[in-house]
């Protein structure tokens, strides 16, 4: 029926007070020829509902498996046609639209196959993927795949003229390899309104534990030992410990601790406390205060009789065993160590992790693989690339195969989630930007380059660039998320790096034949590269690795 027809037996209907729905396939949107019918609808004051359907193209891509927008590749879908019987204007041609080199879904163009090919060749490579589906969804559905080099050969051999939507673009390459590209909102690292990143879930635990951590105060100084009293008999003992450890001491009565609300104020920023007094008394004062292992001071307390001197807290990272027997060995007092590895004269896990600048990324792995090791279970270690061990601790066995360890070493997230990971702080990120870059974009592509690797955010120990960009904001940011040391080399350090491919535009910028490859490379001691340089909009990184050798005791490692 011709338009005339169709509104008159919709007219007929309606004023018969009947309901009507003139049904289109697909989606009333796009090539549908709505808008005449409802120009003469509303003429006749007849009130009318669009209901949106599923337009061939979309229902084509969700047969295909196919996302039209892959981050780092492609935000833009056009939806388009060749000019046929009905023609397109000039400025909408489609090798214009092909240079924009965005996803592109053509209707009512499959029989002019050829004519599509050549257009889109003005913008798009040869081996640009390419997809026509004829009548998506419907029984007798068929699918033709290949590239621009030879789609109009297959389309012309299976006979499709007419029915079908031609869909273009680099996105269609996610169909065979899913694991390219990462999206920003289910990366487990990138924060929005609704979830913290597991980045910085973790972070506070990662800083604490990592061996370079200090705790300071709001003056930016380590905070002294707080040295906690109560009588005179006890007075003396704390002015003896006072004057013979060789540490910061700051002496604080149990009244003064109280009245200036010492714990409540700064227990955050205290590395330890000595009490002078019964055991009950000091759980009974830092109780409210005990958040994690991690992150909690040292605690000792020592009786007025100097007979025990017992470790209350954080025995092995917060230092609280080995501060109780330097207390013991100048009191003449028993050192009371409770914590079970010691006990059973085992090496810690923890303290040998936290030697060898090993960070847990996971706390609740790290507790449950002590615990397999006090009860006499032997554990798989894995030791990714340039991460060495001539001898490992008793209880922990190396693994050549990853699937078969319970814990993994290095700085790739392991493929076996079930394990243990501690993670190295070996690595170097190099990085240039544009200049007044948001902080925020170079923080996510950053997050992206990392990520697409596998690397573990944390393992990042230095971010390195050209010394013209030490003071620009979104470096300096993104060194301070990964708490990472921001480390710059003058343009002529980094030119005498060999082997690096250079950009006259980078050189013309800021005298420097590159950025990313060879400051990175410069932050690496006798390492190598380990990602190259990847170009993301207005950035660019790359990643070099340095050796780690790991000690069997609590010694600590060394970078080759």
């Amino acid at each position: 029926m011709h338009l005339d027809q169709v509104i008159e037996i919709m007219v007929q209907s309606y004023r018969a007070g009947e309901k009507v729905v003139r049904l289109h396939t697909g989606d009333p949107a796009i090539y549908s020829a709505i808008s005449e019918q409802i120009s003469r609808l509303k003429m006749l004051s007849i009130p009318y509902e669009v209901i949106p359907g599923v337009t061939s193209g979309f229902a084509a891509c969700a047969r295909l498996g196919a996302e039209l927008t892959i981050p780092e590749k492609v935000q833009t879908v056009i939806i388009s046609r060749i000019a046929g019987r009905t023609p397109v204007p000039e400025k909408e041609a489609l090798g214009r639209l092909s240079k924009i080199q965005a996803s592109l879904i053509l209707y009512l163009s499959a029989g002019y196959i050829d004519k599509v090919v050549d257009a889109l060749l003005k913008g798009y490579e040869p081996t640009t993927p390419v997809a026509v589906v004829e009548k998506a969804t419907w029984p007798e559905e068929r699918i033709i795949t290949g590239t621009l080099n030879n789609i109009s050969q297959k389309v012309k051999q299976a006979g499709i003229k007419k029915t079908a939507v031609i869909i273009v673009g680099q996105a269609l390459k996610g169909i065979d390899d899913p694991s390219s590209t990462r999206s920003y909102l289910y990366h487990e690292d990138f924060s929005h309104e609704f979830r913290k990143g597991q980045w910085q879930q973790d972070k506070k635990i990662l800083h604490a534990f990592a061996d370079t951590v200090k705790r300071p105060s709001a003056t930016g100084t380590v905070t002294p030992t707080l040295l906690v009293f109560l009588g005179e008999k006890g007075k003396k003992v704390a002015k003896r410990l006072y004057q013979d450890l060789d540490t910061s001491l700051e002496l604080l009565s149990f009244k003064e601790l109280k009245e200036r609300q010492i714990l409540e104020k700064r227990w955050n920023h205290i590395s330890s406390i000595i009490f002078i007094s019964a055991c009950q008394i000091a759980v009974r004062t830092i109780a409210p205060y005990i958040r994690d292992k991690y992150l909690d001071p040292a605690v000792v307390a020592v009786d007025e009789s100097c007979r025990n001197c017992v470790c209350l807290l954080s025995g092995h990272l917060g230092g609280g065993n080995e501060l109780a027997k330097k207390v013991a060995g100048i009191l003449g007092a028993t050192p009371v160590i409770t914590t079970q590895s010691d006990v059973l004269k085992l090496v810690p896990l923890d303290l040998w992790a936290k030697a060898n600048g090993l960070v847990p990324a996971d706390a609740k792995g790290l507790k449950d693989a002590q615990a397999a090791m006090r009860n006499g279970k032997k554990l798989n270690v894995f030791l990714q690339e340039d991460v060495y061990a001539k001898k490992l601790p008793p209880g922990l066995v190396q693994t050549r195969k990853e699937e078969d360890a319970q814990i993994s070493i290095g700085p790739f997230i392991p493929q076996n989630h079930k394990c243990l990971h501690l993670v190295t702080r070996n690595l170097n990120l190099g990085t240039g930007c544009h200049k007044g870059l948001s902080p925020d974009h170079l923080l996510e592509k950053a997050l992206s380059f990392i990520g697409s690797a596998h690397i573990h955010p944390f393992s990042i120990k230095n971010v390195c660039t050209i010394d013209k960009k030490e003071k620009e904001p979104a470096i300096v940011k993104l060194a301070e998320y990964l708490e990472a040391t921001l480390r710059v080399f003058s343009s002529e350090d980094l030119n005498r790096i060999d082997g690096i491919e250079g950009s006259d535009v980078v050189q013309n910028a800021v005298g420097a034949k590159a950025v990313s490859e060879p400051a990175s490379l410069l932050c690496a001691k006798g390492g190598k590269l380990l990602m190259g340089k990847k170009k993301f909009q207005a950035c660019t990184f790359a990643i070099s690795s340095n050796p780690i050798e790991l000690c069997s005791d609590l010694e600590g490692s060394a970078e080759k």
